[in-house]
């Protein structure tokens, strides 16, 4: 895939600023997986892809027919923006990947990010929501979140799975296994950690990398078979994963409310990796992921990831296997033309059903 050069660090730097002044941060990660990632699609379905405040994102089609995808978040002068565009007959698509409702209640979180989320909810949203023809989500949850706003269902899209797959056919002793989650995740981590540490015990060919830094440290110490890398910027992190080649990754979340109403991101981010995925069964990934065939399923407690990440070590032709067939479904769920396509009916005034 291709990054515009620093503009995703420009808006990793905007995101800084918008946490120390307490606003929810720009969504660019967001916008990124669900719109501009597909700029060449969205061209080839004759759509212009530009800004409009903020936190939106405007798509225009060769009739002149315009569509604002609000992303997350709006301030008041975004929403100020979007009543004007809305008056000249502009429609409005709320796109929103997390469910910011249970993030704010769940005492587990950062309490300053709880309250950024809540004064969002409290204060802005139900002006936006408003203002809002479609919302637009991953998940049915979220939609059920939003109603009675109209809803469509949206994948993010594919991230470039790698047709790479050699890295099985090395006989360097090494399986190496990767957690993508950062600090939000750390308490999901947490819970199977002792797991993974039997599992470093047992086979000291593995080789464990996570994204919790500091945090990871605290939870399984670093050591020659385990590295916690500081999170990136978007821009320095899909550059690292592209060139990333792991046989096992990880996505150990516990079945609650917030997870419950995440996206499929990691399924495309394992496949990048051209790694087989392990996966809880949570409302996101229970229904698309089809245990033994493109990801392994584990119940959230130590010695099911322990066993799991076991069974694949011990058979690589089984851990390439749950690694193509992730491959395939992330191809499948994420096809960028068949995102474009979905965007490209919302603009025409339709629903996005294809």
């Amino acid at each position: 895939m291709t990054l515009r050069p620093n503009l995703l660090r420009k808006a990793a730097l905007a995101t800084a600023f918008d946490h120390f002044t307490g606003r929810p941060k720009t969504a660019y990660p967001t916008r990124y997986h669900y719109v501009e990632i597909c700029a060449a699609e969205l061209a080839a379905a004759g759509l212009r892809l530009g800004r409009i405040g903020q936190h939106g994102l405007m798509l225009t089609d060769g009739e002149g027919r315009s569509l604002a995808v609000v992303v997350r978040y709006v301030t008041a002068r975004d929403l100020r923006l979007l009543a004007a565009f809305r008056a000249k007959g502009g429609r409005i698509a709320y796109l929103l990947d997390d469910d910011l409702w249970a993030m704010a209640s769940d005492t587990r979180l950062d309490p300053r990010y709880r309250g950024r989320m809540a004064r969002f909810l409290a204060t802005l949203f139900p002006r936006l929501r408003d203002l809002v023809d479609v919302a637009v989500a991953p998940n049915r949850r979220l939609l059920e979140r939003l109603a009675p706003v109209p809803g469509a269902f949206l994948h993010p899209a594919d991230l470039a799975p790698t047709d790479d797959l050699s890295h099985f056919d090395r006989e360097d002793g090494e399986t190496r296994v990767l957690f993508l989650g950062t600090a939000t995740h750390a308490e999901d981590f947490a819970a199977v950690a002792s797991g993974l540490a039997e599992a470093l015990s047992a086979e000291p060919g593995l080789r464990l990398e996570t994204f919790l830094g500091g945090k990871g440290e605290a939870l399984l110490p670093a050591s020659r078979q385990v590295a916690h890398r500081a999170p990136m910027v978007l821009e320095d992190f899909q550059r690292w994963l592209n060139r990333a080649r792991h046989h096992v990754a990880l996505a150990p979340y516990a079945v609650n409310p917030v997870n419950d109403g995440r996206s499929i991101i990691k399924l495309h981010q394992h496949a990048v990796a051209g790694a087989a995925g392990i996966y809880t069964p949570t409302a996101v990934f229970g229904p698309v992921i089809e245990d033994g065939h493109s990801g392994l399923f584990a119940a959230h407690e130590p010695a099911a990831f322990r066993d799991a990440v076991l069974a694949l070590v011990r058979d690589r032709a089984k851990a390439r296997a749950i690694a193509e067939g992730g491959i395939a479904l992330s191809r499948r769920l994420g096809d960028r033309t068949a995102v474009a396509g979905f965007w490209a009916r919302l603009v025409a005034g339709g629903t996005g059903d294809a």
